[in-house]
């Protein structure tokens, strides 16, 4: 057996009505509420979520609800000069992916000197720990609140790229499902195809190791139970429950094996057309893993035979294809706007990626790219 390296120095605590004792999990932990910074969107204010919070913290809250769903560079610079001014002790970031990565880049940007677009894309750019932060999630997608990334579209430069770092590592996450029940049934949809994703490239990935494939596999298993009754039904609290594991195992796992070649031209689509994250995961994860064929052939019928899909590569991605179809997932890329007269930038853009493709089962030549995407327009 080859060497594993594993690190996750998040304390999770997960389930129900935890979010009751982020006062004492805090305390646990010896951080400092004195002056505390709640960064989130409009939604966990409207929600009650904030509220929550504040009530079980000893020391001056300051509420930033100014982030927006897909943050660009722009967002992250106002928060980061908002929060700047209170000089918190403490960060907690409240919300789905975007508020969570937000939040971390504020983190390290309050402590270490420098401009924020010379870190996007540069591994473990940072020299200091940040600002203490605590994630509370409330979606069940991005696994945020575990993982070393947080990624921001710059729309200057025309890209949509992840900061990594080890100080990206929130040191606390709460994980409460009783946060996700308000979820409409497309934000279900696009944060739990952004969670499967996660799971998914993790487990075919070539730093997959035997600790991640136990996370990402998990992952894949619940998430074909458990997604289609949280769309269906968004109270069915056990539903919740299990996607919410599900989006912190797929983290933990992208943590440890590293996304791939359908979060390439997710972002990518992203950037271009505006396209949520996990709507633009879904309708790449089919056709990069029919690309990636008999390159990942034990690993994608393992995949089906996780979520219930009995059969040879084939099969597994034609009933992968119906789950998704299910969820409202697009089949067609016209239909999430990419034209043919676009394909050349697009294809572009994906291949100047190149620090991704180490990961990969096949690694695709700008053809590759090109063919894909016109065989599924």
């Amino acid at each position: 057996m080859r060497t594993i390296k594993h690190f996750m120095p998040t304390k999770v605590v997960f389930g129900r009505k935890t979010i009751h004792r982020i006062g004492e999990e805090i305390e646990s932990l010896g951080l400092s509420t004195e002056k505390v910074a709640v960064i989130c969107g409009k939604s966990a204010v409207s929600n009650g979520y904030v509220e929550i919070i504040k009530k079980h913290i000893n020391g001056k809250v300051e509420v930033f609800d100014i982030v927006e769903p897909e943050p660009t560079v722009e967002v992250a610079l106002r928060v980061i000069e908002e929060v700047k001014k209170f000089s918190p002790e403490l960060l907690i970031a409240v919300g789905g992916g975007s508020p969570l990565d937000v939040a971390k880049v504020v983190s390290v940007m309050l402590t270490n000197e420098g401009e924020l677009s010379e870190f996007i894309g540069v591994p473990e750019a940072f020299k200091k720990p940040g600002v203490p932060l605590v994630a509370v999630p409330t979606t069940s997608g991005s696994g945020s609140e575990v993982t070393p990334y947080a990624v921001l579209t710059d729309r200057r430069r025309f890209k949509k790229a992840p900061l990594i770092s080890r100080y990206l590592y929130p040191v606390l996450a709460i994980d409460d499902p009783e946060l996700t029940v308000t979820m409409s049934p497309i934000v279900t949809t696009n944060t739990g195809v952004d969670a499967l994703t996660h799971a998914v490239e993790a487990f075919v990935s070539k730093r997959a190791t035997e600790i991640s494939k136990l996370y990402s596999g998990k992952a894949i298993e619940l998430i074909g139970r458990f997604l289609p009754r949280s769309y269906g039904n968004p109270r069915d609290i056990e539903a919740r429950e299990n996607m919410m594991l599900a989006s912190l195992l797929g983290g933990m796992a992208i943590a440890d094996a590293g996304a791939g070649l359908v979060h390439t031209m997710a972002h990518v689509l992203g950037v271009m057309y505006r396209v949520p994250h996990g709507l633009a995961n879904g309708v790449f994860l089919v056709p990069v893993l029919e690309f990636y064929g008999l390159s990942a052939k034990e690993e994608i019928e393992e995949i089906g035979r996780l979520m219930g899909f009995e059969g040879d590569v084939y099969r597994v991605l034609e009933k992968l294809r119906e789950f998704l179809s299910f969820l409202g997932i697009p089949k067609s890329l016209k239909e999430v706007g990419l034209t043919e007269s676009d394909i050349p930038d697009f294809v572009n853009l994906v291949m100047e990626k190149k620090f991704l493709m180490g990961n990969l089962p096949r690694i695709p030549t700008e053809r590759d790219v090109r063919e894909m995407l016109k065989k599924n327009l």
